[in-house]
């Protein structure tokens, strides 16, 4: 019996070393806005203040803390391939079955996609949370071929992990 295997793959650590100072600013910049809301006195012009700096900056820090957060979960079970953008419910899954082809490729999810997290284009989806490298399986599914892609660090492995249990299908 062919084994599972599993992986999440995170923001890449050069990202993350960028985004982690950013986060910390954010915060204590939000932190700040707050304290003045709850401790100072009700003046027209502080009272404006915090109403245009409090929303941008808490929008601004969600976000960073979204993307230092996001991770891409890979499984491969003997019967399927499956992917998920966390903590969102965005999910993949292709049968092992319906696979004909599975490579490592070289991707720029900005130019060629838009940008990252998950991409569409026509029968064509990309999973990404940074990093160039990828694997992309070609599968067939309602009549129409169509590809799947994630950037990881692991890609090689994962090819091979799913060329296996394609063989054993």
């Amino acid at each position: 019996m062919t084994s599972s295997y599993s992986h999440d793959e995170r923001t890449p650590a050069r990202v993350r070393r960028f985004l982690e100072p950013l986060l910390v600013l954010e915060v204590l910049v939000l932190l700040a806005v707050l304290t003045l809301m709850l401790t100072a006195s009700d003046s027209e012009g502080l009272s404006t203040v915090v109403k245009l700096v409090g929303p941008p900056v808490l929008a601004l820090t969600g976000t960073t803390s979204l993307w230092w957060a996001m991770r891409v979960q890979i499984r491969v079970e003997p019967d399927s391939y499956t992917l998920k953008l966390w903590p969102f419910w965005i999910r993949t899954r292709v049968p092992i079955q319906s696979i004909h082809d599975v490579y490592v490729r070289e991707v720029r999810p900005l130019k060629q996609y838009g940008g990252w997290g998950v991409r569409w284009k026509p029968q064509d989806i990309l999973y990404s949370v940074g990093g160039t490298t990828a694997a992309t399986v070609e599968y067939h599914h309602k009549g129409k071929d169509r590809k799947l892609t994630v950037t990881t660090s692991k890609a090689e492995k994962l090819v091979t992990t799913i060329q296996t249990h394609r063989s054993v299908n």
